[in-house]
């Protein structure tokens, strides 16, 4: 892959990438809605595709995502994503907590903190709540940065970046994902940081 202009400069260190993972990803998320879909657009099938990665549920081009809010640095958490589908008469509500790392570790027992504050507030089961830690090392890397315990978490998954692509834009004798028509999108999930 090309290296990204938006992510990676001369800076030696991260230059507070996480909070620009914040608003890309928001972005992202909320373009998978119903209002922004096309579905002839790749840009609308990367963005839904996430979605589902991040949800644990498949998203088609028939799921009617109603609605995607997106709080940024929620109570300390990178984001707090509501979710809002229609499914026939039923409306399913998922409420996601996102933890981003850029390339960093962990701290103060983050991920339960995090957890606790989140289930105080969607203590309904109205919600069905989903946590997500969500990196930048790649997927055979996470165990080793971040342990065996959360590697295996059934509760707190943890996803590369990688995992929130689709393959069927992969293109192996190019190592490229096909591109979206975003260059936004594309600087920031498609490119080598």
């Amino acid at each position: 892959m090309e290296k990204s202009l938006l992510m990676k400069d001369d800076t030696e260190a991260d230059g507070k990438a996480e909070i620009v993972m914040d608003y890309v990803m928001s972005y992202s998320l909320r373009l998978a809605a119903n209002k922004y879909f096309k579905k002839d657009s790749k840009l609308s099938q990367y963005c839904r595709h996430m979605l589902g990665a991040l949800l644990g549920i498949t998203i088609t081009d028939d799921t009617n995502v109603v609605s995607i809010n997106v709080w940024k640095e929620w109570r300390c958490i990178d984001l707090c994503v509501e979710v809002i589908i229609q499914d026939g008469d039923n409306e399913l509500k998922y409420a996601l907590l996102i933890e981003n790392k850029y390339y960093t570790l962990l701290h103060d027992n983050q991920l339960n903190r995090y957890k606790e504050i989140f289930d105080e507030y969607y203590d309904t089961k109205e919600w069905n709540r989903a946590y997500r830690m969500v990196t930048c090392h790649e997927k055979e890397n996470i165990e080793k940065y971040y342990g065996k315990e959360l590697a295996e978490s059934p509760e707190f998954k943890a996803l590369s970046f990688y995992d929130l692509l689709p393959e069927k834009y992969w293109h192996k004798d190019t190592g490229t994902y096909e591109e979206t028509e975003s260059d936004i999108f594309n600087e920031f999930w498609l490119r080598k940081w």
